[in-house]
């Protein structure tokens, strides 16, 4: 399903933007649009993402999984695990998830997800670094990429169909066997159990340390005086006016 139909671009705004023309224009479930270069591309926490032309893979995936809001945040989960497993199976690299939408190795960053929710459908949108080794000091210490890992430029549509193939399979087993099932999975790839955490929400900051996610995929912070907050996923999830 994932990669069906797929509309590529040079330059873009931003491709979860295009999705979303698409989507409203009624493209069909799992339409892909990917750019070799985002003007204006969008990271978590209305953060820009930050990426040289040619050298990544941004995308985004238009889904109509039917499912109210508050449980959209689980497609987050979907697509980690969709795209850790591909990067795992295609370059061997120990890749993990870190709550709710980032992926990582060595405890650095080697790609994030964006959700945003519209009216009958997500856009779920992947920025993945690849080639990118010359990274902006503002980063520098927290990102990495697979060249950087494996020690060699890598075939970058290669890549794409490695993790659309990675990300259709977490879809499928999403769509019938249900979060449960994701769930277990994205608990095993956790990078963060037990490590100290802050996280901000409704401006204010809980900090304290990793017990994991609940069954909603909601973070379960343990702070200081014992207590355990529980940080709804879906308030990572950006929702379109409208």
């Amino acid at each position: 399903m994932i990669g069906s139909v797929i509309h590529r671009f040079d330059e873009i705004g931003s491709t979860n933007d295009e999705a979303r023309v698409l989507a409203d224009k009624g493209a069909v479930e799992g339409t892909i649009v990917t750019a070799c270069y985002q003007t204006h591309g969008r990271g978590s926490r209305g953060r820009m993402w930050l990426s040289p032309p040619g050298v990544n893979l941004l995308f985004s995936v238009i889904l109509r999984p039917n499912l109210p809001l508050y449980r959209i945040g689980e497609l987050a989960f979907v697509f980690a695990c969709g795209t850790a497993n591909a990067l795992r199976d295609a370059f061997g690299l120990d890749v993990r998830v870190k709550w709710p939408n980032d992926i990582v190795v060595n405890l650095r960053k080697i790609g994030g997800i964006i959700i945003e929710a519209g009216s009958g459908f997500a856009i779920v949108g992947v920025g993945l670094n690849i080639n990118w080794t010359d990274f902006p000091s503002e980063i520098a210490a927290s990102a990495t990429s697979v060249a950087m890992e494996i020690g060699e430029t890598v075939d970058i549509e290669n890549a794409f169909r490695r993790v659309i193939s990675g990300l259709d399979s977490a879809y499928t087993e999403y769509r019938e066997d249900g979060f449960g099932k994701i769930l277990h999975n994205w608990r095993k790839l956790d990078c963060c159990l037990g490590m100290g955490v802050e996280v901000e929400i409704d401006g204010r900051v809980v900090r304290g340390k990793s017990a994991g996610v609940d069954d909603c995929g909601s973070l379960l912070v343990e702070t200081s005086s014992g207590a355990v907050e529980c940080i709804p996923a879906v308030s990572c999830v950006l929702r379109w006016d409208g």
